[in-house]
């Protein structure tokens, strides 16, 4: 089974490199401008609610993984994070991509998870600030929004989209007839 091939003949150099890259780019300049916006505005305990009841914003430093899971174990973590970006940036280079939400829901991830690196190298922890208020759930940035709706794409790229290699086994088995 062929999952990977270097060059996919659908897709220029245009969509295939560059538009992750812009997409990625994109996503690390909103993370990083409204996390410095947090720490300007919110790192003294203020909170401000965007929308009664619903949306607000909050400074939080997540020193562990998505929702504060995993808190005691920051470099670990990073280091954890470091590998997944690693492995998405390959895929998006190397992962035989037959649409364009392929690249898209992959480099949302990238995007993300490179975002949330930023912030662990730089301060030991993730500065996150939205805040739900009308269920209790965790404080979380821009970053993990990417990361989340990423991966959701990913999946209905990958379950609905995606066509894999169909095994050898299974058309050898299709095409066999029985005599009775």
């Amino acid at each position: 089974m062929q999952l990977f091939k270097i060059r996919n003949p659908q897709f220029s150099a245009y969509t295939r490199y560059l538009l992750p890259f812009l997409i990625v780019t994109a996503i690390l300049i909103l993370d990083r401008i409204t996390k410095i916006a947090t720490l300007n505005e919110l790192a003294d305990g203020k909170e401000v609610v965007l929308i009664p009841g619903v949306l607000g914003l909050q400074y939080v430093e997540n020193t562990g993984m998505a929702f504060g899971m995993f808190s005691d174990s920051t470099w670990l973590l990073v280091a954890l994070r470091i590998v997944g970006m690693i492995a998405m940036a390959l895929f998006i280079v190397f992962f035989d991509n037959q649409h364009i939400l392929g690249f898209i829901s992959f480099s949302m991830v990238l995007g993300g998870g490179i975002g949330n690196i930023i912030d662990a190298f730089e301060y030991g922890f993730v500065v996150d600030m939205i805040a739900t208020l009308f269920v209790d759930f965790p404080v979380f940035n821009i970053a993990d929004c990417f990361i989340t709706v990423g991966a959701i794409l990913l999946g209905i790229y990958l379950i609905f989209i995606h066509k894999f290699p169909e095994d050898s086994k299974e058309k050898s088995d299709d095409h066999t007839e029985i005599d009775t």
